[in-house]
């Protein structure tokens, strides 16, 4: 039977796994605990007016010196002095006594000081509403990004990037030990008329993507929990001369996270990782498919009441920006410690790896590029009040490009003060839904 057979069975079993019942422990991750989680939120923001609970926040981000603000990509060197600044909110109105509405906004301003053509204005926004109840927890949100970011390893310059996406997600807390969620997203991706190196990015990058996920939780104690997670997902690209690249990708993994804040006692250990494997496979046939074990993960481990260390990593396929390498394998992993100097100072530190592969190859391409990463960065964090928080911080960050043996070096120093804050996109703590 053929793998991408093999992995569409799975993700069938997970979806009957509903019907599959566990021991049941004195507590455990409840759609009911959710439902609290999201109503606590109302009496906590600090604007109230009627029914409208509202929350802000203000964001003075990345002040400072850029050594290079093209990281190599011009062939000379463009230092600046840069900041970013806006404000975003987020408003919660209760519809009825479990549906909830939210939306968020988001506006931010990106300044330079000599390169005056890299300014830029971006815009996040998100609506949602909340279904509610013990067993049960359902979701619908629309969300529009357009904003003008680093793009990906192979071009580290800023591009505008327009995206419109829908989420869709239905919990049912079938036990006391388990749960199982369904998911389906669908997202738009615009890329104006942005070029590099003769490369139109709109022709070659735009495009849509659907994912269809099962989720099925088990946690035997309020400390940590496992899940598995099935997924299918669609590449469809806009226009005909990449078409090529529209490809089908099967995906199972599994994990494990750890849930302190159900504990009240606390735990040594915050996070959680995944791991497993994902199949492409490309509708044109002269492409041959590709797999590999991908997955990501965050855990920081408690010492001592001053010290924390930390790991993460992150492995998985990207769209790639050339019409004859159809993806790239980006993995990141890396790590630091935080100490905790006092109830208001942390100094902490930062060393993170990475590096892109090219599963696909195409006749013409005898070695295709590839890029490793090296980053290591300091910070002093320092709470000045009850919602404003400065931290400063440096990094310094090496990109050597294969088989030219070519090495870029960029540092950055500076600082950012923020003024209060919002719960964000996801309200709920359900981080296995990646």
């Amino acid at each position: 039977m053929k793998l991408e057979k093999i992995a569409a069975c799975l993700v069938f079993l997970l979806s009957l796994s509903a019907f599959i019942t566990f021991p049941a422990p004195a507590r455990a991750q409840s759609a009911n605990w959710m439902t609290t989680s999201v109503l606590g939120l109302l009496p906590a923001a600090p604007w109230k007016m009627g029914i409208l609970r509202g929350y802000r926040a203000f964001t003075l981000g990345n002040a400072g010196y850029d050594s290079d603000i093209y990281y190599g990509f011009r062939g000379e060197e463009y230092p600046d002095f840069t900041f970013t600044a806006g404000p975003s909110f987020q408003w919660f109105v209760p519809l009825k006594k479990l549906i909830i509405f939210d939306t968020y906004q988001q506006l931010q301003g990106a300044f330079y000081v000599k390169n005056e053509k890299e300014k830029a204005f971006n815009y996040r926004t998100h609506a949602q509403v909340h279904f509610l109840s013990k067993k049960f927890y359902g979701k619908t949100a629309l969300f529009y990004n357009n904003s003008r970011r680093r793009f990906s390893p192979e071009l580290i310059l800023n591009i505008r990037e327009e995206q419109l996406a829908w989420d869709g997600l239905m919990l049912w807390q079938f036990s006391r030990s388990g749960a199982v969620a369904w998911q389906l997203r669908t997202a738009r991706y615009n890329y104006s008329n942005a070029e590099y190196e003769g490369i139109s990015l709109d022709r070659e990058l735009n495009r849509r993507e659907i994912y269809g996920d099962t989720f099925l939780y088990f946690q035997p104690n309020p400390k940590f929990r496992f899940f598995l997670n099935g997924q299918m997902g669609f590449y469809n690209f806009k226009y005909i001369e990449s078409k090529i690249k529209d490809s089908w990708s099967y995906a199972v993994l599994g994990g494990l996270e750890f849930t302190p804040e159900l504990s009240p006692t606390g735990t040594t250990f915050q996070g959680g990782f995944s791991i497993g494997y994902i199949y492409l496979d490309p509708k044109t046939p002269t492409y041959q498919p590709a797999s590999d074990i991908v997955g990501n993960g965050s855990v920081s481990i408690t010492l001592s009441r001053w010290l924390t260390a930390r790991g993460y990593y992150a492995r998985n396929f990207s769209v790639s920006i050339y019409s004859s390498l159809l993806h790239y394998l980006s993995t990141i992993y890396g790590g630091g410690l935080t100490f905790r100097l006092s109830n208001r100072v942390s100094l902490g530190n930062n060393l993170t790896f990475g590096q892109t592969e090219y599963p696909f190859e195409r006749e013409g391409w005898a070695t295709s590029p590839a890029y490793k990463f090296i980053t290591l960065s300091a910070n002093l964090g320092i709470r000045l009040g009850k919602e404003w928080n400065f931290n400063f911080f440096g990094n310094m960050s090496q990109r050597k490009i294969f088989p030219a043996e070519q090495k870029l070096n960029r540092y950055f120093i500076g600082f950012s003060l923020t003024f209060g804050s919002v719960p964000g996109e996801n309200v709920l703590p359900i981080p296995s839904l990646i």
